[in-house]
């Protein structure tokens, strides 16, 4: 943790303790109350405390660094000694105050130096501070960045094990796929037997209704001959009165072989309509066939669609 940097209200605050107690404060003094702070920082804060009224006012600068009794006086008497000690310490002050005019003088002279030196103290302290804001900086981006690693590698075990459970759907989708496969490659050999099969009974319905229509078409002939012929006789009924009771037996024998024939004909137009709705239920069927065929396509194509987006690039 950054400690907190040494503000000018607590070094005026420590110094008016220190005068408090009759000591005058001194940078090293200052050092040695508060624990921390650079000389130069405590040196700037004390000057500034100097130049306050409160300092003024109780001539800081002139009381003693320490105020203590030597310790060779005893102590019977020490209001005396007291006494003779500040009578010889007014005579000393006496001599001091024309020491301290010339050291005061010769602080003047020094001054200018001081005053480079805590300009230049004043720039490495907002250095440092400086460098202090950018290792905060730093360290909360070091810590982001391990926070941003952690992450990274949770969405990446998660990855996979999303990866696994993708390679058990591929594979459980290529059995499948390999399954319809199969079941495509079935429905197309029964397609082609039913096909080839239904191709066969095709023809041999053709070659059938050609039969039927041949015969058809002879029976027409013949119900057009015995027609024709039914017509001559009606025409020459007229002239076969007379002869009608003796051709009774052979028209009522044409009669019933007229009867045969439309029988038959009948029959076979029974059969030609039979023929025609079996080959309407085999085309049916073979539609029906050729759907299913192409679901089970589209069912492969989309399966295969989710092989190719499945497997990884």
């Amino acid at each position: 943790m950054i400690p907190q940097r040494l503000t000018e209200a607590e070094v005026h605050a420590a110094c008016a303790e220190i005068a408090a107690q009759g000591e005058r404060p001194t940078a090293l003094t200052l050092l040695d109350r508060l624990g921390r702070g650079s000389l130069t920082t405590i040196t700037k804060y004390l000057n500034t405390w100097n130049a306050t009224d409160e300092a003024q006012a109780i001539k800081a600068e002139a009381l003693p660094a320490v105020v203590k009794l030597p310790q060779e006086l005893s102590k019977d008497g020490e209001d005396l000694l007291k006494k003779m000690w500040n009578i010889a310490k007014g005579i000393a002050d006496e001599e001091l105050d024309i020491q301290r005019e010339a050291l005061k003088q010769a602080e003047q002279a020094n001054q200018k130096k001081v005053e480079e030196a805590f300009a230049f103290s004043e720039a490495q302290s907002m250095k440092i501070d400086r460098l202090e804001g950018t290792l905060v900086e730093l360290q909360a981006k070091l810590t982001q960045e391990q926070n941003d690693h952690a992450e990274t590698v949770t969405r990446l075990n998660d990855a996979e094990k999303a990866n696994v459970a993708l390679s058990k759907d591929n594979d459980q989708l290529q059995h499948e796929i390999s399954d319809l496969k199969n079941r495509v490659a079935m429905l197309e050999d029964a397609n082609k037997t039913v096909t080839r099969e239904n191709l066969e009974q095709q023809k041999a319905h053709n070659v059938s209704l050609k039969q039927k229509d041949a015969e058809i078409r002879s029976l027409d002939m013949q119900v057009h001959k015995l027609q024709t012929s039914l017509d001559a006789a009606v025409k020459s009924n007229d002239q076969l009165k007379a002869d009608i009771r003796g051709k009774t037996s052979e028209l009522s024998s044409r009669v019933i072989e007229l009867e045969k024939l439309s029988v038959r004909y009948s029959a076979a137009a029974d059969e030609l309509k039979a023929a025609k709705e079996d080959l309407k239920a085999a085309g049916k069927a073979v539609s029906d066939a050729e759907k299913q065929v192409a679901n089970l396509e589209g069912q492969l194509e989309v399966y295969v669609s989710f092989e190719k987006k499945a497997k990884p690039e």
